[in-house]
Formats: C-alpha cells, sequence, structure tokens
C-alpha cells in the first residue's frame, strides 16, 4: 500500500501537472476575474519551476555535503532505478541518471571497491523486471568478474533497498561488519544515506566533488523546459525524504 501511494504522490507533486490544471482553470472558470487569477497563477508557476538558476540554488543546498572518501571498501552498493522498464539483458536502455553506474564501474576498476552489490527491482508497479540481474549481465560485459558482483532483486523504493543489503551482508560476512560506499545519483543521496544509516552497515557516501560550477546565462533568462523535469525529481526526494521520516523509516 505504501509503495502505491509514493506512485500517486509522485504524480501529484509534479510541477508540470498543477501547470497544465491553473491554465485548464483559466481556460474554462465561469467568471473572469476567476480566469485571470489563475492564467497569472499558472504563468508563475511556469517561470518559477522552468529556471534553472532557482533549480540550482535549492537543489545544491538539498544534496548532501562532499565527505572525505575511504581508500578502501568492501562493497560499493549501487542504488537501481537508472534503466527503462523495456530493457532486457541483451538490450539495455538507460535513463539520464546512469552516473551512479559509470561511477560504480569507475570505483571498481581502480581498487577503492573490492565488490559490487546491486539493490533493486523494478521500482514499478506492473513491471516484473529485475533491474539488478539485468545490471548484473551488463557489468560482466565491462569485465567485472561474476563473483564480485552480488545482486539484491527484491526491494522497490530506497527504504527496502536498505532493509534487504543489511539483511544480505549480514548473512553472507556474520563475524564482521563490512564497510560500504554507498553509490547514488546526488539528489537520491540524503533519503539513501538517512535509510543506510538506520541499518547495522557501516555506509559512507559516494559524492563527486565537481572541480568548478559552470552556468549559462541563458538558464537564467530563458525557461528551459527539462528543469520541469529536474523538478519533479527533486520535489519527489524532498517529499519522499519527510514520509520515510513521518513513518519512521528513518
Amino acid at each position: 500500500m505504501f509503495f502505491i501511494l509514493s506512485k500517486i504522490l509522485s504524480f501529484l507533486i509534479d510541477p508540470f501537472f498543477w501547470i497544465l490544471i491553473l491554465f485548464a482553470f483559466a481556460l474554462f472558470a465561469k467568471k473572469t476575474y476567476r480566469r485571470k487569477k489563475y492564467f497569472i497563477l499558472g504563468l508563475i508557476f511556469f517561470i518559477f519551476f522552468s529556471n534553472g538558476f532557482l533549480y540550482k540554488i535549492i537543489n545544491d543546498q538539498w544534496e548532501v555535503e562532499f565527505n572525505e572518501q575511504k581508500a578502501k571498501y568492501d562493497y560499493g552498493i549501487l542504488l537501481g532505478g537508472m534503466i527503462s522498464l523495456s530493457s532486457t539483458e541483451d538490450n539495455v536502455q538507460f535513463l539520464s541518471n546512469n552516473d551512479r553506474l559509470l561511477n560504480t564501474i569507475e570505483l571498481y576498476h581502480n581498487h577503492t571497491i573490492d565488490k559490487i552489490l546491486i539493490a533493486g527491482a523494478s521500482g514499478s508497479l506492473t513491471s516484473e523486471m529485475k533491474e539488478s540481474s539485468i545490471l548484473k549481465k551488463y557489468l560482466q560485459k565491462t569485465g567485472i568478474a561474476s563473483r564480485n558482483i552480488l545482486i539484491e532483486e527484491e526491494s522497490k523504493n530506497t527504504y527496502e533497498n536498505a532493509l534487504f543489503c543489511d539483511k544480505l551482508l549480514s548473512k553472507k560476512h556474520p563475524e564482521k561488519n563490512v564497510l560500504c560506499l554507498i553509490i547514488t545519483s546526488k539528489y537520491h543521496m540524503r533519503r539513501s544515506m538517512a535509510c543506510f544509516h538506520s541499518t547495522s552497515l557501516k555506509a559512507d557516501p559516494f559524492v563527486k566533488k565537481a572541480d568548478k560550477s559552470h552556468f549559462d546565462l541563458e538558464e537564467i533568462i530563458i525557461p528551459q523546459s527539462h528543469i520541469l523535469f529536474k523538478w519533479k525529481v527533486l520535489l519527489h526526494e524532498i517529499v519522499g525524504y519527510y514520509t520515510y521520516k513521518l513513518v519512521g523509516y528513518i
């Protein structure tokens, strides 16, 4: 039930949804003054949520601060949610947040992590796709040995990622506390670390610090349609984080 409610909530907090609603009211409201009010509100929403500069300010406040990483970790825990639901083992279609996968490959080959644990099923209400299994096959093609890749293919959200990874590693290594590096996208890291800190695992976040900040002037003065989607993702994380707090997950 919680999983279904989270999907409904994700839809309702989409800024694009509310912009459409406001403009629809502006067209069909019976009274002229109400049509004008809804149109102005819709325009304000559109300008705010399509402005890259405003998004960057708030997103930078949300992302976790960079901490110095240790030289070596037993496991890099790669959180799923980066491939299309139509992906198969022979045809993997990546989403825009596949940076977490590329970072995992780099961390493994430079010996920062000894093994990889891929967490997550599909995260969909209808799909039975096992994302972790598909990604394991993909990682093997990059030269990573199968014995160094573990999969957790039951979890459907961040809380379950942490819970099931903890159970898996505690069972596999009952004699010691393994050191883990959590690998996900920056916007997802705050909620992820809160969930993993609620387990028995010793976990640090992997945050790749940018050498310099770059920003185009046009993103300040020209509305950007892709920023609307970024806001949806960020709001999903913020609402998800405080919802987890409310229900006692973190």
